[in-house]
């Protein structure tokens, strides 16, 4: 285009922003009457004069610019793709003019849909994909928000229109028929209009798992482009994470174990570092996210192959970082890998020697010329050592290369490693870092000294176990300090000298020594030696020191009675050298002296002050001076004085103020919440002093969750169970083997294996299409393994201990285990939720299987009938027939139980057959058995009777009793089931 590549250049060559805006202003007006013309336009003039308007208005001219905004809609409209691509770009830039200040988000999306509504459907349906690639790309750039707000409700105008884009954009990220470049696409918009609609997903659960299958899908750009869709999905129903979590760890697995990458995805020499990185985000991600303060997922929740893979995966990364590479992007990929490896080694329960190692080769890159690389492995120091539950302890050797990053250039890098030196401090090591924090303290960088005052003096409180050693430590760095504004404010807070007096007022034993030391300071200041030259540097007396010792010598001075005149002469000499903050103090601690000591030589002088400084233009000292002057004047033995000067009492409030001012490191373990959890609660706290006389009580904070809501809650939705279930429930009631579902795509035998309380369930995956069709099984997961028991004290608990293979040829395990803690109720039975794809259609099952109390009897052995009728009246005497007994009818239909198979069903349950009436008289059979059953809490000894009812030859009674409460109810009711045969 000639004339736009002209109209730029006379731009560029302006003399000034006069002679620019004339030009602009003249070719606005041509284009409007270009517009407003009869003549229409060709496609060539059309997309000139948009491309002029575009260019203005990213030059910063944003007056009547809409004038484009018709030609470009009627662009869009367009069969050709250059014209439809230009239109669907000078929306998006130019349709910023529709925004309005005074209107919200909401609205001017809304506005924006309203106008290009019908033209996105008609290119969503349009078998051309490249125009579908450009409505998707256009979605994806315009409707995409920030933050977890809500901006769509059901209720609104617009929903039918957000849901109709929703769906067809829905329809092209699970399609198996579309390319990949429309694919990845397509999930980036739909994660752009999910979060405008949350609700979609929150309501629609059907869509969950196809969703999560993108992250089994074999197309890298296309798993790559899903990682943000499927956190978000993930942190709007956490019950799902279970299942993700197999599938991430056999990608992991497959790309940095078994190196099976594509050639195009290798990024010098290293497999699709972007996706490992992103992959491994995640799951990091999963580990941080909360909900009421509680942990949504923890390592327990990991079956054993997923666990193990996971571990060798992060050992791997950080053993690849080991080793020395040329080439900068080479590096910069393996060690974003490394960072990321390191990140999530904790969560895993790395052992020591896979921390170590994750140690040497961070530490390896501190020695890095690039500022990011030594920025970025610091971090992932701090992670690790803050995150881990392991001591671990920085060697003589590490140390000093830390202290050498505090004189870096670059002030993050010095911000860093203090924040790793304070994480890394120990009880071996504290006084060595301590000692040279206060070393490096007179050289920082002033903008670093509230930091670095801030850490010494949380270290000092939470490692000392010298009472003495503290006092001095803290005194020292008070000292050192300096550094006040005309208000006497110091830049390192209020709260490190607070904190000291805090301590001292509480523990008696410090109040003489502390007088004692902080008298020596103000005698004689700290000189320190200057690293920089031979000169040693003499430090004043700090602002902060002063007011500690104004505090501390009039609340404990008369401790150290020799030293009277001493003290008040040396606080007198600092009065007019301090801020006027500090004088308020002082002229407190000056009344203090005069109600305690009356006789000594110094009171005229206090007088003096007051008189003198009742005249001050300063209202807080003006105000203190006379109030303290018209108490030391108004009598002679102070007695209303000594009723104002009461003795501090010690602090109740024991938290520690410098937790929240730590700094970045503070926030490391915080958690996000999820979107639709309620907001994390934090409770830091420390201890307020010292326990002892030589202890001084750690400084530490903790996170404290009081709420017990389950995570996985969610009662709301009901899962409909997939058609013939029943059939395999019934049968796994019966036999401990055999066919638990079947269909011609998947088969599903079973295997129960008991042993007490705990319960396996050995599920074998058969892949039947293989031999029908020859095709394999896909991204098959466990979308669900959903309990039905209660959510506060379980009776039963779940784990799933062998996850199936993400693609199965032939056949697969599946393993779960059952641990019964209590009494499981007959309606508690979970629900296994499954999800594949076999010849390009997705499939889902929901399996009911049976979690029965009965599941865990084994046969006891009684003597004779007489034995069993003894201790039959025994429970009925000691629980009554309302609490230990429970007796049922049950009419058999079915021919299948005869009198012989009723007595074989019994012993393959686990009764003991004690009696059973000869089969010659049908009419009066009777069979009775014995049997224990097993929880994790106590074990519960059971006896029936299943007798045949005269009246009806195929009607019997089941009577059941047992020593526990209630239980006799349940095991009676599973008992009919079993005999009814609804199947």
């Amino acid at each position: 285009m000639k004339g736009l590549t002209q109209f730029i250049v006379d731009l560029r060559n302006s003399k000034d922003t006069e002679e620019e805006s004339k030009r602009i202003n003249l070719e606005i007006n041509n284009i409007q009457t270009k517009f407003n013309s009869d003549s229409s336009l060709n496609s060539y003039q059309r997309k000139k004069y948009l491309c002029k308007l575009v260019y203005i208005y990213l030059n910063g001219y944003y007056e009547n610019i809409d004038i484009g905004l018709n030609q470009a809609l009627l662009l869009i409209k367009s069969q050709i793709y250059t014209e439809k691509q230009l239109g669907y770009l000078s929306i998006s830039i130019l349709g910023n003019k529709l925004t309005n200040a005074n209107s919200s988000i909401k609205d001017n999306i809304n506005n924006l849909l309203h106008l290009t509504h019908a033209d996105l459907i008609k290119d969503l349906q349009s078998n051309n994909e490249d125009f579908n690639c450009l409505a998707i790309q256009f979605i994806a750039s315009n409707f995409n928000i920030h933050g977890n707000t809500t901006f769509i409700e059901e209720s609104d105008e617009s929903a039918l229109d957000w849901l109709q884009l929703i769906d067809m954009v829905y329809s092209f990220v699970t399609s198996p028929i579309h390319k990949s470049i429309v694919k990845r696409k397509a999930v980036i918009a739909l994660y752009s209009l999910i979060k405008l609609y949350p609700n979609v997903i929150i309501t629609n659960n059907n869509w969950i798992p196809r969703l999560l299958t993108l992250i089994d899908d074999q197309d890298f750009d296309v798993l790559i482009s899903s990682i943000a869709l499927i956190e978000y999905i993930i942190q709007l129903k956490p019950q799902y994470i279970k299942s993700i979590i197999p599938a991430i760890s056999s990608k992991l697995h497959s790309i940095i174990i078994e190196d099976k990458c594509p050639q195009e995805y290798y990024y010098y020499k290293i497999p699709a570092p972007w996706l490992v990185v992103g992959l491994l985000q995640l799951i990091e991600q999963i580990f941080l996210m909360k909900e009421n303060d509680h942990s949504v997922f923890s390592i327990s929740d990991i079956d054993d192959t997923t666990l193990n893979n996971l571990r060798h995966v992060v050992s791997k990364s950080i053993s690849n970082a080991s080793v020395p590479i040329k080439g900068l992007p080479n590096r910069n990929s393996q060690s974003s890998i490394l960072f990321q490896a390191v990140s999530l080694a904790i969560f895993l329960d790395a052992s020591e020697d896979a921390i170590n190692g994750a140690i040497n080769a961070l530490m390896s890159l501190l020695n890095s010329a690039d500022t990011n690389t030594r920025y970025l492995a610091l971090d992932a120091l701090i992670k690790l050592t803050s995150r881990s539950n392991l001591i671990i302890e920085v060697d003589d050797i590490k140390i000093p290369k830390l202290f050498q990053l505090l004189n870096d250039k670059d002030i993050s890098i010095k911000r860093k490693a203090l924040d790793l030196l304070y994480t890394t401090c120990t009880p071996l090591t504290y006084t060595g870092i301590i000692n040279r924090l206060l070393d490096y303290f007179p050289y920082a960088e002033f903008s670093l000294k509230s930091e670095l005052a801030i850490k010494i003096a949380i270290l000092s409180e939470k490692f000392a176990t010298d009472s003495t050693w503290y006092v001095t430590t803290m005194l020292k760095l008070l000292s050192i300090s300096g550094g006040s504004n005309s208000n006497g404010i110091s830049y390192i807070g209020n709260e490190v000298w607070e904190r000291i007096i805090q301590i001292i007022v509480n523990n008696e034993s410090l109040q003489k020594k502390s007088g004692k030391l902080i008298i020596n300071l103000l005698r004689n200041p700290l000189v320190l030696s200057n690293g920089q030259s031979s000169q040693p540097i003499a430090m004043g007396l700090s602002e902060s020191l002063i007011k500690v010792a104004a505090f501390l010598l009039g609340e404990y001075g008369y401790l150290n009675p020799d030293d009277i005149n001493l003290q008040f002469q040396l606080l007198y000499d600092a009065y007019f050298k301090v801020s006027l903050i500090t004088r308020a103090i002082l002229l407190t601690t000056f009344l203090k002296f005069l109600v305690k000591f009356p006789d000594f030589d110094f009171v005229p002088e206090i007088i003096d002050l007051f008189e003198i400084e009742s005249k001050s233009i300063d209202l807080e000292i003006q105000t203190r001076s006379c109030e303290y002057l018209k108490l030391a004047t108004i009598q002679s033995n102070f007695i209303l004085a000594n009723k104002v000067i009461k003795p501090l009492p010690a602090f109740r409030n024991v938290q520690n103020p410098l937790i929240h001012r730590i700094g970045g490191y503070h926030d490391l373990n915080r958690s996000r919440s999820t979107i639709i959890g309620k907001s994390i609660k934090k409770n830091t706290t420390a201890a307020g002093g010292l326990a002892s006389e030589e202890t001084v009580v750690g400084a530490d904070d903790s996170v404290n969750g009081a709420d017990d809501t389950n995570p996985f809650d969610d009662s709301k939705t009901t899962t409909a169970l997939s058609p013939n279930w029943y059939q395999g429930y019934y049968r796994m009631l019966h036999f401990d083997a055999g066919i638990f579902y079947e269909n011609p795509l998947i088969k599903l035998t079973y295997r129960v294996i008991k042993e007490g309380s705990n319960i396996l369930l050995r599920f074998t995956v058969i892949n039947n299409s293989k031999k029908t069709a020859g095709t394999d099984i896909t991204k098959f997961t466990v979308l669900e393994l959903e309990s039905k028991a209660g959510n506060k004290d379980p009776s039963y608990l779940l784990n799933l201990k062998q996850v199936p293979e993400s693609t199965i040829e032939d056949k697969s395990n599946l393993e779960i285990e059952i641990k019964v803690r209590g009494i499981v109720e007959n309606n508690e039975s979970p629900v296994l939720s499954l999800t594949f794809t076999c010849g390009g259609s997705f499939n889902q099952l929901h399996l009911k299987f049976p979690v029965l109390l009965i599941r865990t009897l084994s046969a006891t052995a009684l003597g004779s009938s007489d034995d069993f009728e003894k201790r039959w009246l025994q429970i009925g005497n000691l629980l009554g027939t309302k609490e230990g007994e429970s007796i049922n009818i049950v009419k058999i239909t079915s021919n299948s139980f005869s009198y012989s198979n009723i007595i074989r069903l019994l012993s393959r349950l686990g009764f003991a057959i004690v009696y059973t009436s000869p089969e010659t008289t049908p009419n009066d059979l009777l069979i009775k058995g014995a049997g224990i059953l097993h929880t994790q809490k106590s074990n519960y000894g059971v006896l029936t009777q299943i007798q045949s009812v005269n009246s009806d030859p195929n009607s019997y009674k089941i009577m059941v009793r047992c020593t526990g409460g209630g239980i006799s109810e349940v095991i009676a009711l599973t008992l009919k089931e079993i005999l009814e045969e609804k199947i």
